[in-house]
């Protein structure tokens, strides 16, 4: 990382606390917590910048490829985080006796857990395919319908990729990862994204509600996830990594 990512880096780091205590102390609790998930999001922009050549580059995986399951967990991990951190400054500003005794629920927990076991599945299931010999007017065809330069496709087996970051698409969230499904949309793909995003919308209008409606005598629990929420979610989750699993030709 050079210098001056460096220097942006550690001061978009330090603001982090620095703007959610200036909101509580003016009882600003809702624009402080934004206001830390915004700085969360430029220090990993400008991490990703300095390292991978991109502001989304923490969401680039080793195939050069946009990940979905990075951009789920990136998602998750700022919205819980941030909320954690205002929670706590807002506790140790009216005194709380224990400022990090926060409940987060179970459901919380479960739903963060499904989205890493995505992250950690994805790439041991595209490893097993990488060994296998692409079928070659499959792997042509999609190439075509690609109508990518030429030589810009990394392909290893039956995987494809790009061959540098800078390549990397926001579709490539939402497109097979596959050199018989490359240029096709992936359903699986769609489905989980539309049940993240909805998920991680209605919980951070939860979050929301909660900052508004901060008690005197702290704030000790998060909002609670249905388990049928959770449910979905795993389902989702669940069709995503065995449509990665299914043998393709």
């Amino acid at each position: 990382m050079s210098k001056g990512y460096s220097g942006a880096a550690i001061l978009s780091a330090a603001a982090i606390p620095v703007a959610g205590w200036v909101g509580v102390a003016q009882h600003s609790y809702r624009l402080a917590w934004g206001a830390i998930a915004v700085l969360m999001l430029c220090f990993v922009a400008i991490a990703g910048r300095s390292i991978v050549g991109r502001w989304s580059g923490i969401l680039i995986d080793d195939r050069n490829v946009i990940s979905l399951s990075r951009f789920q967990m990136t998602l998750w991990t700022v919205v819980v985080l941030s909320a954690y951190l205002m929670a706590a400054l807002y506790n140790v500003y009216i005194g709380v006796d224990e400022p990090l005794a926060i409940g987060i629920p179970k459901e919380l927990w479960l739903a963060m857990g499904i989205s890493t076991t995505s992250l950690v599945g994805t790439p041991l299931l595209l490893a097993s395919k990488k060994d296998k010999p692409a079928d070659e007017k499959a792997l042509e065809r999609t190439l075509e319908l690609e109508r990518r330069p030429a030589g810009s496709d990394k392909v290893e087996g039956q995987v494809l990729g790009n061959i540098d970051p800078a390549l990397a698409r926001w579709s490539d969230m939402v497109t097979g990862d596959e050199t018989s499904n490359g240029a096709h949309v992936d359903l699986a793909k769609v489905q989980m994204l539309f049940f993240t995003i909805a998920i991680v919308a209605a919980y951070c209008f939860a979050l929301w509600r909660t900052f508004k409606y901060a008690q005197p005598d702290g704030i000790t629990d998060f909002p609670v996830l249905d388990d049928s929420t959770v449910a979905l979610l795993g389902i989702s989750h669940a069709g995503y990594l065995v449509n990665k699993a299914v043998p393709r030709v």
